[in-house]
């Protein structure tokens, strides 16, 4: 009977953490399987993720034959492989991740939670494939979330691993909301008079929290602890905390989201921060396409896979753009490690090893680079062949 792998026998670990780790492990085990695996509510639907894992499973043992590794090298990476599919075939693995980074090799299990994943994808090396954890630790992927009512704020530190409330701000003695009453006795002496400076106060005490709420999360963030901060809150006491806050401390928010500050729990920040902090990522994606089609004429972007990779041998990719569903099968030269579509272009640079797909080793590349990677889904990928990119510098005419 094949053996479950469950959180029991392996470990999670923040993304910090297990870089570390895995950075200095290098290449002394011989060889490492990295596993990307996006798990996003698309993904869930159906189990379609496992289907399709499992062909990425599939082929990356098919390669093995022709990537130079031993008879008991090639026993052992098919064995972590399998390990892999176990381990992604237990719920309860997957419970809160929208995106997992499995790394496996003799002696290693390691999962690493990712707010996102760019793009699903298995590779086996002699070190580990990292090029993502290094981007997310560049990007940082540590939060401040506060969540304020009219009366009241709490804030949170959230992370990959989960949210821990910190110190808030307690309610204030400000006015209990509700309607403004008027006795009969009053009413032919103030007329209306009564309610407007009721609700007048009531707007100026709230005014005068959130005001304070916006001082103690400026405090905060420049603390430099934070590489960004989320907004919650009901009743459009989000929106207003915003508004009080410097325009050079909203170009950190990450994003708004309408929760109940009196009852909102520690992971359910959490989960709505990290939710956010993907659909921000994607729209950073959907705007890079912009930028791409505005540049193209000016020769400072590339289209297609060929150029692409041309252009990211000279390390001339600012930002690359991976069309998500694509897949194209293609070569790495031993000698200068450029990728290319074909098994001649670089004649004099060694043999041209086949790989499975050039997009997941471009990105490698690319993030190698110190590039930043977009992997594009939907229609707007269609707005460039499979591969393309903006350029650091001009292509000569």
């Amino acid at each position: 009977m094949a053996r479950t792998v469950s959180r029991s026998s392996s470990e999670r670990t923040d993304v910090v953490a297990a870089l570390r780790e895995l950075l200095a492990l290098g290449d002394r085990g011989g060889w490492v399987v990295s596993c990307y695996q996006k798990l996003e509510t698309g993904d869930r639907s159906g189990e379609k993720y496992r289907i399709k894992l499992k062909n990425r499973l599939r082929a990356a043992a098919e390669r093995l034959d022709i990537l130079g590794y031993s008879h008991d090298e090639r026993e052992g990476i098919r064995a972590a492989l399998g390990r892999i599919e176990e381990f992604f075939a237990q719920s309860s693995n997957l419970e809160g991740a929208r995106g997992l980074a499995l790394f496996v090799a003799p002696k290693l299990f390691r999962v690493v939670p990712l707010p996102w994943v760019l793009r699903s994808r298995v590779l086996v090396d002699r070190t580990a494939v990292v090029g993502e954890l290094v981007a997310l630790t560049e990007e940082g992927t540590r939060l401040l979330a506060v969540v304020a009512d009219r009366r009241a704020a709490r804030f949170f530190d959230v992370g990959l691993l989960g949210a821990v409330e910190l110190e808030g701000l307690a309610p204030t003695d400000a006015s209990k909301g509700g309607r403004f009453h008027s006795t009969e006795k009053s009413l032919p002496r103030l007329g209306g008079a009564g309610e407007y400076r009721f609700q007048n106060r009531i707007r100026e005490e709230k005014d005068r929290h959130l005001a304070r709420v916006a001082e103690v999360v400026t405090q905060r963030l420049r603390s430099g602890t934070y590489n960004g901060f989320v907004v919650g809150g009901g009743g459009g006491a989000a929106e207003s905390l915003v508004a009080h806050l410097h325009p050079s401390v909203r170009e950190r928010l990450v994003g708004v989201v309408a929760l109940e500050a009196k009852r909102v729990t520690a992971s359910e920040v959490q989960a709505r921060a990290m939710e956010l902090a993907a659909d921000r990522a994607q729209a950073h994606a959907d705007a890079a396409v912009e930028e791409f089609r505005a540049l193209l004429p000016t020769r400072w972007a590339v289209d297609g896979v060929e150029p692409t990779l041309r252009a990211l041998g000279r390390g001339q990719v600012r930002t690359l753009l991976v069309d998500h569903d694509a897949r194209v099968p293609g070569y790495r030269y031993s000698v200068g490690g450029r990728l290319s579509e074909s098994s001649s272009a670089f004649r004099g640079e060694g043999e041209a090893l086949p790989i499975a797909d050039l997009l997941d080793d471009a990105m490698e590349d690319a993030l190698r680079q110190k590039a930043h990677v977009a992997v594009v889904r939907g229609a707007t990928a269609k707005r460039f062949d499979r591969l393309g990119a903006i350029l650091r510098f001009q292509l000569a005419k």
